[in-house]
């Protein structure tokens, strides 16, 4: 088989009659995504190589395997916001974490998505009622989250079931055009997408607005931001101006990205990571290992490494990377949250 359901979610079955009626599963899944529910129980044993009476050893209907492919995946996706939920993060981390184990659950089965979503109506009004009440206990599960959020002043939002279906909808929809060939990989995809989510939820500080702070108290260690930007010729052009450089540096043809540009995006990531507009990055070491050109995306990554509440100072390490996940510099800063 090309692709491998459930390849990166759940552990190998303990017996092998539950390996075998894994392996079904998987092969079914790889069948119903390609021809639909039309296909029959000959076609799952041809793909397989065994006999219709093994596939039926194993399980008493086509309409059964259908279901156990709808209940692992509803079993998959409450297990992962479970565990997300009992990490202790704050309600925007637990949020973010939810959405990127969602959508590269989502790119490495997309069989087992383009069954669920395309075939729901194939099963039997008994079997969709439980497999609904697992998708419901989901939605809710975000829901009460994002009033988490919203409650503890991390995100603005109105209606928070609209908002839920709005952004599972949007997550769900990449199981049509994502391809393993494409120019991102899974995990690169999972944090942009899950990062421009997340920013229409988030109520951003504004100045002189105490109500919107967050204390130095609610921190954690562990805790991590990102912060994107595409670098433009005119970004390079204007920085070497600003900076008294006389021209800017060209590598076979191309614009080179100033280090000071891209240590520059420290503020910013320190601000989301704070939930703060004004904070000050009183220490910083920047270490470049590979150059950025002129239209490459750069990510940084921030993580809380120690907290000084006495000083009011949070310690973070920090890694940047290119669109092609690239390590491009690493670092850390000590930075100043604003009294």
């Amino acid at each position: 088989m090309g692709e491998s359901i459930f390849k990166k979610q759940f552990r190998d079955p303990h017996t092998a009659e539950e390996r075998r009626k894994q392996q079904i599963l998987e092969t079914a899944a790889l069948v119903f995504a390609r021809l639909g529910y039309a296909a029959s129980i000959d076609q799952i044993a041809e793909e397989m190589g065994v006999t219709k009476g093994h596939i039926y050893y194993y399980f008493s209907s086509k309409q059964e395997i259908l279901f156990q492919i709808f209940r692992q995946a509803m079993d998959l996706f409450l297990a992962q916001i479970s565990a997300v939920n009992i990490l202790g993060l704050p309600p925007d981390q637990r949020l973010k974490a939810i959405f990127k184990k969602h959508i590269s659950a989502i790119c490495e089965n997309r069989a087992i998505m383009t069954v669920f979503m395309d075939l729901r109506r194939d099963l039997s009004p008994e079997h969709w009622s439980e497999i609904a009440n697992s998708r419901n206990a989901y939605e809710e599960l975000l829901q009460e989250l994002i009033r988490e959020g919203e409650a503890k002043g991390f995100f603005a939002v109105e209606h928070e079931k609209v908002i839920s279906y709005l952004l599972l909808g949007s997550i769900n929809w990449v199981y049509v055009w994502y391809q393993e060939s494409g120019e991102h990989s899974v995990e690169t995809l999972a944090e942009m997408m899950s990062d421009y989510l997340l920013r229409g939820l988030k109520k951003w500080p504004t100045n002189g607005s105490a109500q919107s702070c967050r204390e130095i108290s609610d921190i954690r260690i562990g805790e991590i931001a990102t912060f994107s930007r595409i670098f433009t010729a005119n970004d390079i052009q204007v920085f070497t101006g600003v900076s008294g450089g006389c021209h800017a540096v060209c590598d076979a043809g191309r614009l080179v990205v100033q280090n000071q540009l891209i240590a520059a995006l420290t503020s910013p990531v320190a601000d989301l990571l704070m939930q703060h507009v004004g904070t000050m990055v009183r220490e910083s070491v920047f270490t470049d290992e590979n150059p950025v050109f002129e239209g490459d995306r750069v990510t940084v990554k921030a993580e809380v490494v120690s907290i000084d509440e006495q000083h009011n100072t949070v310690s973070i390490s920090l890694r940047w990377t290119n669109q092609d996940d690239l390590p491009v510099a690493s670092g850390r800063a000590v930075v100043e949250h604003p009294a």
